[in-house]
């Protein structure tokens, strides 16, 4: 875990800058004192969790970047982060193997993948253990035929490593990542702007063309955390959506 005030600083200056507002009017908003709000954003004071729930309140953070916040501002005292494993073991990938609908084994905020099924394999062609989620939208040509509402899909995606990746990955992999998606010829608008909201974080979703019947096909996201024993990676399953 890295020193967390840079990255708490960095998301919420720039969430007020986006919602176009001074820090005057943040602090009337939230009830949060204007010095208060410059020493956090200058990264000199970590925030009470009172004072950044006031000021997620303010800005309208979503509750996932929200979260995100309060576990950075709690990182140092309380959060014991996973083992770092360096191979999957076999009852996991026999778990991967028992689903019928794509599943994959990822690391977050950098979509590393980890290993996948086979009708993951089917349905997202070259998205393979070893490469990430950004690097395949981007760079595969697969993806663009695949992933439909495409620009929408990766620019949330881009959006979500860049404001949840400091703090928590180090910056010799976050640029790592970046030197190899910037390649791609969208890359600097999307690294360098915000997606239109909702960001669809809450309640994620893909639309695909179905690798059967190329039929657009909307697939709700399940990201599966592991308790016990704990992992630094989450099962990522996606499942037809049916409407009611």
């Amino acid at each position: 875990m890295e020193d967390p005030h840079a990255p708490i600083a960095r998301f919420l200056r720039e969430r007020r800058e986006s919602a176009g507002l001074t820090r005057t009017a943040l602090g009337a908003i939230a009830g949060v004192s204007p010095a208060l709000i410059q020493k956090i954003e200058q990264g000199t004071r970590t925030p009470t969790l009172e004072a950044l729930t006031a000021l997620c309140d303010g800005l309208a953070i979503p509750d996932p970047f929200r979260e995100h916040l309060v576990s950075l501002s709690l990182s140092h005292r309380y959060d014991k982060p996973a083992p770092v494993e360096a191979v999957v073991p076999a009852t996991e990938r026999k778990l991967l193997d028992s689903i019928t609908h794509p599943a994959s084994l990822q690391v977050f905020p950098t979509f590393d993948v980890l290993a996948i099924n086979a009708a993951w394999a089917r349905q997202f062609p070259r998205l393979a253990p070893g490469t990430t989620l950004l690097e395949w939208m981007l760079l595969d040509p697969a993806a663009r035929s695949v992933v439909m509402e495409w620009e929408r899909q990766i620019h949330a995606s881009v959006f979500s490593f860049r404001m949840t990746s400091p703090g928590l990955v180090p910056q010799a992999r976050i640029d790592e990542i970046v030197a190899s998606c910037s390649r791609a010829p969208e890359w600097e608008r999307l690294w360098t702007t915000e997606p239109q909201p909702p960001y669809g974080i809450d309640d994620p979703e893909l639309l695909v063309r179905d690798v059967d019947t190329a039929e657009p096909t909307t697939l709700a996201m399940h990201n599966l955390d592991f308790a016990l024993p704990r992992r630094n990676w989450s099962l990522v399953v996606l499942v037809p959506k049916t409407t009611a």
